[in-house]
């Protein structure tokens, strides 16, 4: 999840984040199941899209009992197959 005061800054971010991966849930929530490798290069990223004081990114890393658990009411907004640990960019 995150929250970007700049729209360039932003979009820029959700392009990074979808050429690595990840799906779109919500405008600024993203979820997907990265190689170790690219989480790494996900996680040295993430601080340059921080412009401002405001800004915020929230990397969550879900553990795989926590994902089988997982429920979705209603139509979800991206269709998401989840096998294994999840990784939460919020």
């Amino acid at each position: 999840m995150y929250d970007i005061s700049g729209n360039d800054t932003r979009s820029r971010l959700a392009n990074y984040l979808k050429t690595r991966g990840f799906t779109r849930v919500q405008r600024s929530f993203f979820v997907g199941r990265p190689p170790s490798s690219i989480l790494r290069d996900v996680e040295r990223s993430l601080p340059r899209f921080i412009k401002s004081g405001g800004d915020v990114i929230h990397l969550i890393p879900v553990p795989e009992i926590v994902v089988k658990g997982l429920k979705v009411y209603g139509k979800p907004l991206a269709d998401i197959t989840i096998v294994s640990r999840l990784t939460v960019i919020a």
